[in-house]
Order: C-alpha cells, then structure tokens, then sequence
C-alpha cells in the first residue's frame, strides 16, 4: 500500500500505468477464484489444477503485494545470494523508507511475469543459458515500460567500455555474459551516472555506488540531451549496470546478521552498500520525482505572493 502510495503521489505511474497494472491485478484475482471453484469438480484434473493454483496463487501474490524480483540463473549459490540479498535489502527498506515490500520473489523469465516488480535484481553467471526470442521480447517490454533491471557483472575487473563488444577490451566472466545478453535485446545508448543524476539523491545522498567492492562505474541510459530523444526526458533508465556484487553486500542470514565479507570491507561499506540499494529502489518507484524537488523553493516563493 504504501509503494502504491508513493506512485500516487508522486504522478508517475511507474511500472507500467498504475490503473491499468490494479485493472490487471483485479482480473487475475477473479480468474484465480473461478479456477479453484471449477478445479474442485474436476477430479481426473487435480494434479494439473494443483500446479495452474499454485502459479495463479503466486501470480496474485506479486500482484497485491509490491517487491523485488531477481533472475534466477540456475546456479544454486548465486541464487541463494540474489534472494538474501534481497531480502536484506528489503527488510532496511521497510526499516528506513515508508515502502514495506514483500518477501522478494525469483523469476525464469521465460514463464513468469515481470510486470509486477519495480526493480529486478539480475547477476551475471559464466556460461549462462541463452533466452528464448519469447523471453528476450518480455524483458524489453518490461525495461521499455517503465520496468528496471539491475545488470551485475559481480567482477569489477575492469570498466564496463563496451557491452557489444571490443577487440581491445579486457573483460570477466560476468562482463562476457552480459554483453551476450544486452547484446541480444534493443539495449539504447548508455552512459556514465552524472554526479547530480537523481539516482544519486533520490533517498540518501551518494557520491558512489559500492557493493561487496569499491569503486568501479555505474552506467544508465544516456540522457535525452545526448541521444536528441525528447520523448525520454523524464524516462526512468530501464537498466543500471554496474559490477559492485550489491547482492553479496545486502545478504543476511536467517538471523539477520551479514553473510559475506566485504572487500576491503567494514560496516561503513556494507552501510553505504544498503544506501546504494535503497537509492536504487527509490529511484526505480518514484523516477525523477526527487529531481523535481530544485523547483519546490519557486514554488512557494509563487503561492506566497
């Protein structure tokens, strides 16, 4: 309620158009009761009733309850990273900022839906399996519709200079994957965050983006001044790509205590690390909303006369 809140207010409507996202949430509720009704007359039917209420359930579950998704990359302990880290980063959202999500969910994007979810986590995994064209064709409807995926290369071995490749470019595993993948998809312009970009002051002031590592550049979609695109001026970027291992610096264990050392490391850079990740919810919930608060002092100055 409260994410809702917040776009509300805010005016924007992210991730796709609010009304039509409730619309939708309303029709897969009413869908889902009329499937378990009919499923219960059905008894040859049980098994594959079973399996269709328990994808509508989780379905319904991600529609009426905002939270963050990540990839799931079948590797078992990557996986199990990405979900604690999310979960890490959740429980200081609901700590901190008035957005309470759920518990994060992880997604094949070849079945299930990304509509619902703000910000997807996605690291990069050596040797990763290739999408479908149907699943490559989801995640450019999402990025292009006010979705956005965080791109972690998890290396930070060198700067991330060219995703579609370059002869001279010394790059990690996670970088290679990434440029197979970006490669792939209708991927526009990118450029470095500017020092003043919103993404950094969209909660917390930041003046870098650490994660398990220090350092190393963050990249977004290039501004509508330099692609001459007008039509993007106030788009949130639909990716953020950098090589911080964020998950890994936002992990907690079952008692809530962090479960990866940091490099160099110390509380201050797993602190920063949460910022980091609070600014980039923000900044994926409420896009250029903070940046539009330079003019609230005119505005005033305004209603007072």
């Amino acid at each position: 309620a409260d994410a809702v809140c917040i776009l509300v207010v805010t005016g924007r409507g992210r991730w796709p158009d609010l009304r039509r996202r409730s619309a939708a949430a309303s029709v897969v509720a009413v869908v889902f009761l009329i499937g378990l009704a009919g499923g219960s007359s059905r008894a040859d039917a049980a098994p594959a009733a079973a399996d269709s209420a328990s994808d509508d359930a989780r379905i319904l579950a991600a529609a009426l309850e905002t939270r963050l998704g990540y990839i799931l990359t079948g590797d078992r302990e990557t996986d199990a990273r990405s979900q604690a880290g999310l979960a890490g980063l959740s429980r200081v959202l609901s700590a901190r900022t008035a957005f309470a999500p759920a518990a994060p969910f992880g997604l094949d994007p070849e079945t299930d839906a990304l509509v619902f979810y703000p910000l997807i986590y996605w690291p990069m995994v050596a040797g990763q399996k290739p999408l479908s064209d149907g699943a490559l064709a989801k995640i450019d409807r999402y990025m292009k519709n006010g979705g956005t995926i965080l791109f972690d290369t998890r290396d930070q071995l060198t700067r991330f200079n060219s995703y579609r490749g370059n002869a001279g470019a010394v790059s990690g595993p996670g970088q290679q994957t990434l440029r197979q993948i970006l490669g792939a998809l209708d991927v526009p312009p990118l450029m470095p965050v500017p020092p003043e970009h919103v993404i950094t002051k969209s909660f917390y002031l930041l003046q870098g983006f650490p994660g398990r590592y220090v350092g190393g550049q963050l990249w977004i979609e290039a501004a509508a001044a330099e692609t001459g695109d007008n039509v993007n001026s106030e788009r949130v970027s639909g990716l953020i790509v950098g090589s911080a291992d964020w998950a890994a610096a936002w992990a907690i264990d079952e008692a809530g205590r962090p479960a990866l050392p940091l490099e160099p490391g110390g509380a201050r850079q797993r602190e920063l690390a949460f910022r980091v990740g609070v600014n980039f919810v923000m900044y994926a919930l409420t896009g250029n909303y903070k940046a539009d608060q330079v003019h609230v002092p005119t505005l005033l100055e305004r209603l007072g006369q």
